[in-house]
């Protein structure tokens, strides 16, 4: 059974050089027993510094962590580097036509072997970060299997972020139309106040040509008003629309 005891002893043989995951183990549960165990130290497995709260990524709950490496996972590889017949890509866009450079690309860790046998988990990292991971634990002593895992995850995390991009940049445009249509509507409704007890005294080539000036205006508000609409209802419903 592994303990929140068992889990600080890992961590602490695991950060000191040279200690591999089943050494810092071995060593963990000989020191428990011997009862010369630290009191001390974070009791989590994962400490909240240094990874996030759990979240669902498709089907996937997963997590970020900042050091994968510390808490005894080894990097095995990329996902199109440990099965390339089946990932011919080196990770997916974040954001159409790329515009913010960043790429998700599949990988594989493993943990500690369990009976005998290895067990690998599959991950993504991004190309904004230099160190953290996003690492969904189900696991498999098959790293070929774990690479094509890798690679959905990558595929479900850019999809997300492609639609979170598309929402934001729908999100300030909507903002923008009704900054424009408040400035609009402010100078057309000063024009027909100013212009509107000096009619009379206008030709009408003059009188045409400001009250088609107004007309425009009001036409673009309208229109102005049709697309904030039609915005709203593409993406209004989606999770990133009020954030």
């Amino acid at each position: 059974m592994i303990t929140d005891k068992l889990l600080n002893e890992y961590r602490r043989f695991r950060a000191q050089r040279g200690y591999s995951p089943a050494k810092a183990l071995a060593d963990a549960r000989n020191t428990i027993a011997s009862g010369r165990a630290v009191s001390f130290g974070i009791t989590s497995f994962l400490p909240c510094l240094t990874i996030g709260a759990p979240f669902r990524l498709g089907a996937d709950m997963c997590r970020w962590i900042e050091r994968p490496a510390d808490y005894g996972l080894r990097f095995v590889g990329n996902a199109d580097d440990i099965a390339p017949r089946t990932v011919r890509h080196t990770g997916w866009y974040c954001s159409d036509d790329n515009w913010t450079g960043e790429k998700a690309r599949g990988c594989v860790w493993q943990l500690p072997a369990r009976n005998g046998r290895p067990q690998f988990v599959a991950a993504l990292s991004t190309t904004d970060n230099d160190e953290g991971v996003i690492v969904a634990f189900d696991i498999t002593d098959d790293e070929a299997t774990a690479a094509i895992w890798a690679d959905g995850l990558a595929e479900n995390y850019a999809d997300n972020s492609r639609d979170y991009q598309r929402v934001y940049s729908a999100r300030v445009r909507y903002d923008e139309l009704a900054a424009d249509i408040a400035t609009q509507r402010k100078e057309c409704l000063a024009l027909i106040a100013e212009l509107k007890p000096q009619l009379r005294s206008f030709g009408p080539a003059v009188c045409k040509a400001l009250r088609y000036a107004v007309a425009s205006q009001l036409q673009a508000i309208s229109r102005a008003r049709q697309e904030r609409m039609d915005i709203q209802h593409a993406f209004g419903s989606h999770t990133a629309w009020e954030g």
